[in-house]
């Protein structure tokens, strides 16, 4: 898909979503939902798209095309599900990375393990709290819970930030949908929510950016 599709697509996923709900009616639910699954749950689809999916359904659920509450409920275990397979593809190719110390390193001579052992300890120790921020932050979101497996965390470690941020990610952008997708200037120029939907996804990235430059001039 060339970029000017893919932005084409995104501009106008108020016309899928309505395609969606036309041609297969209740399974539209099944099928949204799984595109959440799989910006979730699998690294190299986090191009799909997670945001403005939630907002575009939420905007629907406003209209009474779609059921908010099922809206909620769904991409919510969508998200968890994919978090969930993520983490154990990364646990899984971690251990293969444990075992390559005594056996074959081909596959993963790039990796350094004193950084590994840093992730690792970040995950443990500090960054339990990265789940609630990369949630809102496009592509972070689908490493985040991949390198947690990838590096050995504890998964009950890191379940109840994984959880809340979930429910924080899932509840806000479907609720954006729901609230201002039906307001009348925005009728027919979706591109208009999307900006918006862009604006609140980078305020997680901006405070986080800012922060670290605030507390490396601290440091120093």
């Amino acid at each position: 898909m060339e970029i000017s599709e893919l932005i084409s697509f995104f501009t106008k996923l108020d016309t899928h979503i309505t395609d969606l709900i036309e041609y297969f009616g209740i399974g539209a639910y099944l099928i949204l939902f799984f595109i959440i699954f799989l910006e979730t749950g699998a690294v190299i689809l986090a191009i799909l798209p997670g945001d403005s999916l939630l907002v575009g359904a939420g905007a629907f659920a406003s209209t009474d095309d779609l059921n908010v509450v099922a809206l909620l409920v769904g991409f919510y275990m969508a998200t968890l599900l994919g978090d969930m397979l993520n983490f154990k593809i990364g646990k899984y190719l971690g251990e293969k990375y444990h075992r390559s110390r005594f056996e074959d390193r081909s596959l993963f001579k790039f990796i350094n393990k004193e950084n590994f052992d840093k992730v690792h300890h970040f995950f443990t120790h500090k960054g339990r709290r990265a789940f609630l921020i990369s949630r809102f932050i496009p592509v972070a979101r689908t490493l985040t819970p991949f390198i947690a497996g990838f590096t050995n965390v504890n998964f009950l470690d890191i379940s109840f930030f994984m959880f809340i941020g979930n429910a924080m990610w899932t509840v806000l952008y479907v609720m954006i949908g729901y609230f201002v997708g039906n307001m009348e200037f925005l009728e027919g120029n979706f591109i208009y929510l999307m900006m918006i939907v862009f604006l609140i996804s980078m305020i997680p990235a901006g405070v986080f950016f800012f922060r670290s430059r605030f507390l490396k001039k601290q440091n120093l």
